[in-house]
């Protein structure tokens, strides 16, 4: 199996996928991991490993038709976060303790806790470096230890754990997304996307209130990271590590100062950037190929939402200008 981080390996694409019907295969189909599996249930192996390596971080999707026992070491240097993509028929065991599919399981990669999973299972493995997280809680005034062994965090009364899991399920599914990948404000906005969710998820302090003054000063400095840096298409995490707040505080600030969310503004700011450059393209580029440019992973959720601000689809506004 290989020895190296998965960090430091160039795949031809991001995103791989790879079947197979021998359990030791799919143990080693996934980059930079040493982990042993043990197939406990009777019967032939069918698995696939779907894989997404993005800067900083790595994505598995892990699916089995048998019951198996996992242990090993996942990739140095990281931290890992692991939940289930759908309900199982059977509990999952994590050290001898019942992990449900309302858990999310954190650990860091040389203590991987020795799993017990069911048959049939579909689970996601995000291994984020630990620089890349570190960063992320400094900068953001979050206090907060995940170099210990394996802790399980309930999920249950986690609003945005939806959020978590339909991303997941969309950038994880083979489909025709390898050409959106091609852009890089696509695969840094899954990337921050996901590690704001796991920050958000895992981080319980609670927004202390703030004076007007002060909530429009986080505001104002906010806006002006944004518009300062437009062209690099700025992310959520981008703005709360800009800012010095976590997400919650952020939210918190926007909305009693703008009555908007902090991803509305950040996309309402990306669809004016899409429309100037609709308005100033010669034909040549497709309106997918923009809306990539600008972080829009869903072409039909673009086109809705620059209906909505604009009245008319891009297309319109392209035959409009023509």
């Amino acid at each position: 199996m290989l020895q190296n981080s998965a960090f430091e390996i160039q795949p031809q694409s991001p995103l791989s996928f790879k079947e197979t019907i021998d359990i030791e295969e799919h143990a080693g189909n996934m980059s930079g991991w040493k982990v042993r599996y043990d197939q406990i249930s009777a019967g032939q192996f069918a698995g696939s490993i779907t894989e997404l390596n993005l800067t900083g971080m790595q994505l598995i999707r892990d699916k089995s038709n048998q019951a198996i026992i996992k242990s090993g070491e996942s990739i140095p240097d990281t931290i890992m976060f692991t939940l289930p993509l759908a309900p199982a028929a059977e509990n999952l065991y994590c050290e001898g303790h019942i992990f449900t599919p309302s858990n999310l399981l954190v650990s860091n990669w040389r203590n991987l806790p020795e799993l017990k999973t069911p048959a049939n299972l579909d689970v996601i493995c995000i291994n984020a470096s630990q620089d890349l997280l570190q960063n992320a809680l400094d900068r953001q005034n979050i206090i907060l230890d995940l170099s210990d062994s394996a802790h399980c965090y309930q999920l249950d009364k986690i609003g945005n754990q939806d959020e978590l899991l339909t991303l997941l399920k969309t950038v994880m599914t083979p489909n025709n997304l390898q050409p959106l990948l091609e852009h890089e404000a696509i695969r840094k906005g899954i990337r921050d996307t996901l590690l704001q969710n796991l920050l958000e998820l895992i981080n319980e302090e609670e927004v202390q209130y703030l004076t007007s003054l002060t909530r429009k000063r986080i505001v104002d400095k906010a806006r002006d990271y944004v518009l300062a840096n437009i062209n690099d298409n700025p992310s959520i995490v981008d703005l709360c590590n800009a800012v010095g707040a976590s997400r919650r505080k952020l939210q918190y600030c926007f909305q009693e100062t703008l009555g908007i969310n902090p991803v509305t503004y950040l996309r309402t700011i990306r669809l004016n950037s899409a429309h100037r450059e609709l308005l100033m393209q010669d034909g040549t580029k497709q309106v997918q190929n923009i809306a990539a440019k600008w972080g829009f992973l869903h072409l039909s959720r673009f086109a809705n939402d620059y209906k909505q601000l604009f009245g008319e689809l891009p297309s319109d506004t392209i035959k409009r200008k023509q």
